[in-house]
């Protein structure tokens, strides 16, 4: 060999040929280094080739989550009070029992219903809950409203006439819808409707008549007696005109007779009804001349309501 070539290797007499640890653990850390690099650059890669819808939809779905863990467990969306309203015939405590709605429950917990009940975020099984209890309520409307309340707004039905059977009496409401039906006395504080073709009568359920030419009459006039007491000031007029009306009355030819107990008259004043164009006015008149005295020490007992002037006879 070369001199040269002996001078330019530099041999460890003690170099056995084998690598040192030392050299081995450097080497290794910085295979270790160039793959997390490699690795980093890859994965910063990738998230630049995420297109911005797939950011928008990450984004989206962070914020879906983070509104569903604060409505879950917020305290604020648990129920802690329980409002009713427009309940006259039944206790505030019957109602909230019929809803199945409880403190502390969720308030999107009882959200039902249709498609439009749920958008709306309405309580619509514990609403049907209530109105298939009793034929007295028509309706009702049943939601919750943030922080922790839940509103219940009743609308009830009033029993304003009845109809006679073979076996008793069906008392309807103002929508014909029967409430209830009786056997023996005759109700108090409202009119009889007579003359109507009824098959038969179910609680829950309208009249099933033969034919409903008379009934819309009547029902018309009825509503013209409501629509009067409706129109007066009640803090200084408690006369209540429906229950002075004894009966009303359809006969052939589409005339119907509506007949009164008036105060200080001794018998039964007969009014023949005209026009229904007109039927509002005519009952708001009769009913003030009613209060005012007009019937008293009058021997007349059939006012006639048919033409341009009231004619009592």
């Amino acid at each position: 060999m070369p001199e040269n070539d002996k001078h330019n290797m530099n041999i460890d007499p003690n170099h056995d040929g084998s690598v040192s640890e030392e050299t081995s653990s450097a080497a290794s850390e910085e295979v270790e280094e160039t793959r997390d690099a490699s690795e980093g650059n890859a994965f910063l890669l990738g998230i630049r080739k995420i297109p911005l819808k797939g950011w928008l939809a990450i984004v989206l779905v962070l914020l879906l989550l983070i509104v569903a863990i604060f409505v879950l467990f917020n305290p604020d969306f648990r129920v802690r009070q329980i409002h009713v309203s427009g309940n006259r015939r039944f206790s505030t405590e019957r109602i909230i029992e019929l809803s199945d709605v409880s403190s502390g429950d969720h308030l999107l917990q009882h959200v039902s219903g249709s498609w439009s009940d749920k958008l709306k975020l309405q309580y619509g099984q514990a609403r049907e809950n209530i109105i298939s209890s009793d034929p007295y309520i028509a309706d009702a409307k049943v939601y919750p409203k943030y922080p922790g309340q839940v509103y219940i707004e009743i609308t009830e039905r009033r029993k304003v006439a009845y109809v006679a059977l073979p076996d008793g009496y069906a008392i309807i409401s103002e929508d014909s819808v029967v409430l209830e039906i009786l056997e023996g006395e005759v109700p108090q504080g409202i009119p009889e409707i007579r003359g109507l073709p009824v098959r038969s009568a179910q609680i829950g359920e309208k009249l099933d008549l033969t034919s409903t030419e008379g009934y819309d009459i009547c029902v018309t006039i009825l509503g013209a007696i409501l629509g009067a007491e409706a129109t007066t000031d009640a803090e200084n007029d408690h006369f209540d005109f429906l229950a002075h009306v004894i009966c009303i009355r359809y006969c052939d030819n589409m005339t119907t007779f509506v007949d009164l107990d008036i105060p200080g008259v001794v018998h039964t004043i007969s009014v023949k009804i005209g026009s229904l164009t007109t039927i509002s006015d005519d009952m708001n008149w009769l009913r003030y001349a009613i209060i005012s005295g007009y019937f008293e020490n009058k021997t007349g007992s059939v006012l006639d309501m048919t033409g341009k002037e009231y004619i009592l006879r």
